[in-house]
């Protein structure tokens, strides 16, 4: 794995929030964070820790500071993947060996939370954005019930969830892009004096 995917490592993001007693996952984290740094440009990283780890004093206790480290370094990388111009945002799924179930499973919690995420930064109503960026929040909203049974999961199955995969990457980007053209002022909204 190359150096700069370390803080984004699956595994030892969960890891890190088991030790500590959060209810959230590595994918559920990614997805919260992307959900809010496509809504709003920055994101306090002391106010995301508190929130993913449930807000309670002995989560927040438990985490070391290596810990913490971690996860600013995960909110550092995802703003990093999401400005990124040769579109190199990932969301943060468990790996291609584990079984497709896991990570279908993963993949709908991290659309849940990055919806989750969009609302916490202050997305509440989809009419107020474009219709494009408004069909891929109801897609993902429907991947969120996706089937997680692999018990005879085909190259078919591996394929279509490779296409999700993408379809979601490349949507994520798109919101983002349009959420932030929405935020800039026109030029006709510009007033000279």
């Amino acid at each position: 794995m190359p150096a700069d995917t370390q803080p984004t490592d699956f595994d030892h993001i969960n890891e890190v929030l088991h030790r500590v007693g959060s209810s959230v996952d590595a994918a559920e984290c990614h997805g919260l964070l992307s959900g809010l740094l496509c809504a709003q440009d920055t994101v306090d990283s002391a106010a995301w820790i508190s929130y993913v780890l449930g807000g309670t004093p002995d989560t927040e206790a438990a985490l070391t500071e290596e810990g913490r480290s971690l996860l600013s370094a995960l909110l550092g990388r995802v703003l990093d993947q999401l400005n990124d111009t040769d579109y190199g945002f990932e969301p943060l799924l468990p790996d291609d060996d584990q079984p497709l179930a896991m990570r279908t499973a993963a993949l709908a919690e991290w659309c849940q939370s990055f919806l989750l995420g969009l609302s916490m930064g202050g997305l509440k109503n989809l009419e107020q954005i474009p219709e494009a960026s408004a069909e891929i929040i109801r897609d993902m909203t429907e991947i969120t019930h996706i089937d997680t049974d692999d018990s005879d999961a085909s190259a078919e199955d591996e394929d279509a969830f490779i296409e999700i995969v993408e379809y979601v990457r490349m949507g994520v980007l798109l919101i983002r892009e349009e959420l932030r053209a929405i935020k800039q002022p026109r030029p006709d909204d510009v007033i000279v004096h």
